[in-house]
């Protein structure tokens, strides 16, 4: 024992003079001080050696120890100032001299290594966009390398790759000198990402009502990885068994439980080839909360997760175990109305569409009594919508028994708000009457959250704003009953440059400059104040376009729209113009012009916004006068030379209530598009008779009055799958009749379908309408009237359905991508239609929206059908789109 205690007592003194001269003071030449016996001194000078960086006063501070104090030497203050600097993380050694003494003043040096402050740092082990995005988060330049700092910049790399699914990744931080700079260092991170780790299997326990395929559903972020073990399970159970063990397996099939059979099919079978199965924690967190709302949703009120694990399996797999408690599933027993003094009870229950004997389901009671999706079919909506701006709703439990629940609608009414002011921030370019006269909540009007809504849908429609950030804030003034509401509007640019270029069939290439300001002002010219950059704030469209591939075609056209004729109502009037010069040149005689088709015309509008069946309904009337003049230019017009005058009414009646014009996630799209000649052949019928030598009246003379009626509907439908995916579904038809036998609708106005529909109506060939049908060529699918030789179908049809999916909604950028499928077909005669002969396509696809540009596109597609008649074959085609939505 006394050896034992003789070696424990070495070791304490050996700790002791460790400690001493780790934490402790060194003394200069000719410096003695007794550690036995501490000496008060005052501090006579503090001088800080080895500095470069460093600030001494801020050292100083750090110490806490300054000139002037009194202090034992050797003591614990002198400890605890190394201890303190220590701390900092900024200095690499500390040491404290006491360098001379004169009776009972002290002089101190302090001997300091500052840290290398870190210069530069790569990261290796990742893509370049890791990198990237690392390098945003990771921000060390200039700051000193100090332990903690490395450490918690390893935890942030290892963070940003667990977040995608690599629970395995590791980092080694490598510090190397700076060659220039010896107070600098460089750093390297060393990443390993190692392989991403996924879900085998998803494991409940506790779970009585719902079995474990059901319980997976809401789990929307936490996927097991797709599996097909039946042949793996078979094959062991079969083939390495003993015959007399397969047959006893086989035989007593017959008897196994439907609930066994699921759990046999849940235990083997996971399809979900489209969904990750990678675990990120932050998900999982959010998935339990969503599982618990969904047994909450079921009855479940009480229903809590016990407790959740995660079991490793090996470097890539690991197995998520959940216990759940379901407790009791409750019913709704009685629901009783307090406070309500505008409607009965009896109507406030209707309206809630929930009764006695329902199950309970907390979600649902909710929606109905506060926010029922856009529909606003709710308790709430119902009274905002009647001006109740202070109108509250509180739902009480006040009674639970066994399976029952007694719920208490407390009801607290208010008064009703008037509207008192409109606040609007952020349209610093377009002018102030012209989101004034958009808005649907205006001062002196009962407030009403539909209205809101819809004027949210309305501004949004203008394309001057960013529909994603329109957020109109009602201010209530609770001593007056009023409410102002502030618009904070984000302003971006609706304006659109196009510049391509296209193949446009016998014409070669053809070069296409256009210029739409779509919020110009006629009123603002003289001011330049309001040039930004051109006179811009009243909400007018100014487009100008031309075309052209050189002497042998030009195209221009000049389109005027003021959407708000007079200021007062949402009258539409368009002026527009165009002028086409279609040239037959000689190229083997100095491209000498033996042939022309010449064309021009100009078209006056009027449109107003209905109030019948709904206000969602527009009509537009224009009237058209377009003048050809043909000279030897083959029978493009069926006539070779002479002049054609096409007198035409169009009436369009459309409905729209989609909720962006980018991308639409909800609504629906409605037109309906009217266009008629004058029936020239009832008015005129003896113009149109044979001569008095019994001679059929001449091309010539035929079609010098061009006489049709044409009719197109179009309607496309957004549905919402989820918050990202939505279906559109489209369909479209047209055709063209003639009044009379006595003529035809002739060339003019005819359909050609297939490719991406980017040459537009009435482009180069005048009077087509291209429909786009992507798999096929462009216009590919042409029927030919084999009497008169005239190309293009006068009846048409075609179906589509897409699926999108939104990559980017910023208004800078609207991305998405989409895969579709689609079928159309046109006919020459009316007997020929049928909507079953139709040829199909299916394929994918991206969009980008850009405000500069409009918007462009590309898709492949697959043609699934030929026709050798026509020269159709099937394939596959790859289509551009540029400025336009495909029709």
């Amino acid at each position: 024992m006394r050896k034992i205690f003789l070696v424990m007592g070495l070791c304490f003194v050996a700790f002791a003079a460790l400690s001493q001269e780790r934490y402790g003071i060194n003394t200069g030449q000719g410096v003695q001080i007794d550690y036995s016996n501490p000496k008060v001194f005052e501090i006579a000078e503090i001088k800080y050696t080895g500095l470069r960086i460093l600030d001494e006063r801020a050292l100083t501070s750090f110490a806490g120890i300054k000139v002037g104090d009194r202090i034992p030497i050797p003591g614990q203050e002198i400890s605890d100032a190394i201890k303190r600097l220590w701390g900092q993380g900024i200095i690499a050694d500390v040491q404290f001299w006491l360098t001379k003494t004169e009776g009972d003043r002290a002089w101190i040096e302090v001997k300091l290594t500052e840290r290398p402050r870190i210069l530069r740092y790569n990261i290796t082990g990742v893509t370049s966009t890791q990198e990237s995005d690392l390098k945003d988060q990771i921000n060390i330049i200039g700051k000193v390398a100090s332990s903690p700092l490395i450490k918690n910049s390893e935890l942030l790399v290892k963070k940003y790759f667990e977040e995608k699914g690599y629970l395995n990744t590791t980092v080694k931080t490598v510090q190397s000198g700076d060659s220039v700079l010896v107070d600098g260092t460089s750093l390297t991170f060393e990443v390993d990402k190692n392989e991403k780790v996924k879900i085998r299997k998803i494991h409940f326990e506790g779970n009585e009502a719902f079995e474990d395929g059901r319980l997976k559903g809401p789990l929307k972020n936490t996927n097991e990885k797709a599996r097909f073990w039946l042949f793996a399970h078979l094959f062991d159970q079969v083939f390495k068994t003993r015959p007399k063990s397969a047959v006893r397996y086989f035989a007593q099939s017959d008897t196994v439980a439907t609930g066994e059979v699921k759990q046999f099919i849940n235990d083997n079978v996971k399809l979900n080839i489209l969904k990750s199965s990678k675990f990120i924690a932050a998900d999982f967190e959010e998935d339990k909360k969503s599982l618990i709302n969904f047994y909450n949703s079921k009855g479940y009120r009480d229903a809590e997760i016990v407790s959740d694990e995660v079991e490793k399996i090996d470097d890539e797999y690991i197995d998520v175990k959940i216990k759940v408690d379901e407790g009791n599933k409750y019913y709704i027993r009685n629901i009783e109305w307090v406070g309500n003094y505008k409607y009965t009870d009896a109507f406030l229950t209707e309206k809630l569409g929930i009764e006695k004997g329902d199950v309970y389901n907390r979600e649902r009671i909710e929606q109905r009594t506060n926010f029922d999706g856009q529909n606003g079919d709710d308790i709430n909506s119902l009274y905002s919508d009647d001006g109740y701006l202070f109108f509250r709703l509180d739902v009480v439990e006040v009674r639970a028994e066994n399976d029952s629940i007694d719920l208490e609608m407390r009801m607290s009414e208010g008064e009703q708000a008037t509207i008192k002011r409109i606040i609007l921030k952020g349209n610093d370019r377009t002018s102030d009457h012209v989101v004034l006269r958009e808005i649907r909540t205006l001062p002196g009007q009962k407030y009403s959250r539909k209205e809101l809504i819809r004027t949210i849908r309305e501004l949004g429609q203008l394309g001057y704003f960013d529909p994603e950030q329109i957020n109109p804030q009602p201010i209530p003034n609770l001593q007056d009953g009023t409410v102002d509401i502030m618009f904070t509007l984000v302003e971006k640019s609706s304006d659109q440059i196009q510049l391509s270029g296209g193949f446009g069939g016998p014409f070669g290439f053809v070069g296409t400059v256009g210029l739409s300001l779509n919020n110009f002002s006629i009123k603002n010219i003289g001011n330049w104040d309001k040039w930004r950059p051109y006179p811009s704030g009243d909400g007018q469209k100014l487009s100008l376009q031309l075309q052209s591939n050189g002497r042998r075609f030009q195209s221009y056209s000049l389109i005027f729209s003021e959407p708000w004729l007079g200021g007062k109502k949402p009258n539409n009037f368009t002026v527009s113009l165009n002028r086409t010069a279609n040239r037959s040149l000689d190229p083997y005689n100095n491209n000498e012009l033996y042939g022309y088709l010449k064309s021009s015309g100009i078209t006056v509008g009027l449109g107003r916004r209905l109030r019948w069946p709904d206000d969602y309904f527009q009509i537009q009337n224009s009237i058209s006068y377009q003048f050809y003049n043909v000279y030897n230019f083959g029978q493009t017009l069926g006539f070779e030379t002479g002049q054609s005058n096409s007198l035409t009414f169009n009436t369009v009646i459309s409905r729209s209530n989609i909720d962006n014009p980018q991308y639409p996630k909800l609504g629906t799209q409605f037109t309906l598009a009217i266009n008629a000649t004058p029936p020239w052949s009832a008015l005129m019928p003896d113009y149109f008779e044979p001569d008095g030598e019994g001679n059929p009246i001449s091309e010539e003379k035929r079609y010098k009055f061009i006489e049709y009626h044409k009719w197109m509907m179009d309607l496309s439908m957004f549905i919402p799958l989820n918050k990202k995916f939505v279906v559109n579904a489209r369909a479209h038809m047209g055709f063209i009749g003639s009044y009379t036998d006595r003529t035809d609708s002739g060339p003019f106005e005819r359909f050609f379908l297939g490719g991406s529909g980017l040459n537009g109506a009435n482009n180069f060939v005048i009077g087509q309408d291209i429909i786009g049908l992507r798999g096929y060529d462009d216009n590919s699918i042409v029927p030919v009237d084999p009497v008169t030789g005239f190309r293009g179908g006068i009846v048409y049809n075609k179906f589509v359905a897409e699926l999108r999916y939104p990559v980017s909604l910023a208004p800078t950028s609207t991305i998405y991508l989409l895969t579709f499928a689609e079928a159309g077909n046109a006919w020459n005669k009316f007997s020929e239609y049928t909507p079953r002969n139709l040829f199909r396509s299916a394929g994918f696809g991206a969009r980008v929206f850009l405000p500069a540009f409009g918007l462009l596109g590309i898709d492949w597609a697959y043609g699934f059908d030929s026709d050798l008649d026509l020269g159709i074959t099937a394939g596959s085609q790859i289509h551009f789109t540029i400025g336009q939505q495909l029709r």
